[in-house]
C-alpha cells in the first residue's frame, strides 16, 4: 500500500498536514479568532489530520529505509517534517496535560 505513494505526493501531503496544525497553533495562541465557522472545521479535522499524520510518518519511514535515508530524496524530508510535526503536536498535548 505504502508504494502507491510517491516520494513527491508523501512531501506534499507532509507539508500540508505541518501547515495545518501551524495554523492550528497560530490561531489559537497568536490571533485567537472566535469565529465560529474556523472552530467547527477546527474540531472537524484534527483527529483525522492527526491519525493521517501518523500514518504517513509510518510510510514516509517505509520510504526513506527502502531510499536509504539519502538527504536528496523527497521522502527524507517528508519524514523530517512529519517526525518534527509529531513530536511538537504529541509535545504540546503532553504541555496540557501536565498543566491541569
Amino acid at each position: 500500500m505504502y508504494e502507491k505513494i510517491s516520494n513527491k505526493n508523501l512531501f506534499y501531503f507532509s507539508l500540508g498536514i505541518a501547515g495545518y496544525f501551524l495554523l492550528l497553533f497560530v490561531n489559537a495562541y497568536i490571533i485567537k479568532s472566535d469565529f465560529i465557522l474556523i472552530g467547527v472545521f477546527q474540531e472537524l479535522l484534527t483527529i483525522p489530520m492527526l491519525i493521517i499524520q501518523l500514518f504517513l510518518l509510518f510510510i514516509s519511514i517505509k520510504h526513506c529505509i527502502k531510499d536509504e535515508f539519502r538527504i536528496k530524496e523527497y521522502s527524507f524530508w517528508a519524514f523530517s517534517i512529519l517526525l518534527v510535526s509529531n513530536l511538537s503536536t504529541l509535545g504540546s498535548l503532553i504541555i496540557t496535560i501536565l498543566r491541569k
